[in-house]
């Protein structure tokens, strides 16, 4: 029986997650409930103390999300494998079946380029290009 889950678009433990929430808990509960405590002592406003509180106890959650951040390893697995790269290429090749000419992606303006290499299109269209460019110079 798998104890991942999806919680929020990622793969999460079941148990790591429950441990998460309990670490969570058992540090900003006692340190909102300590912070009220020591400031509705110390502070002459009482909205003021409660507020100190409150703030105190949200980072305690900053610190348990950190800690368990440490504790908890992610469970995903990214791979990217040859099949998005021929996808890709077929796109391509479907293009220029369709009459598509490659332009030079060097000539291209940086920003597009970058963009490119985002998509990882960058190279799959240096090497359409190229290919082109073999063809015409076989077939003029």
């Amino acid at each position: 029986m798998s104890r991942l889950i999806e919680v929020w678009g990622d793969t999460v433990d079941t148990r790591h997650m429950g441990m998460s929430i309990a670490l969570g808990a058992g540090i900003a509960a006692p340190a909102f409930l300590l912070g009220r405590a020591f400031f509705t002592a110390t502070v002459a406003d009482e909205t003021l103390a409660e507020s100190y509180a409150l703030l105190l106890g949200l980072v305690a959650c900053l610190v348990a999300a950190v800690i368990a951040a440490r504790l908890f390893k992610p469970k995903r697995i990214v791979r990217e494998n040859s099949t998005i790269t021929e996808s890709r290429r077929e796109a391509l090749e479907a293009i220029a079946a369709d009459g598509g000419e490659w332009t030079d992606p060097a000539e291209l303006s940086a920003e597009v380029q970058e963009e490119l290499r985002l998509l990882g299109l960058y190279d799959v269209l240096v090497e359409a290009h190229e290919e082109a460019k073999r063809r015409q110079e076989v077939h003029p």
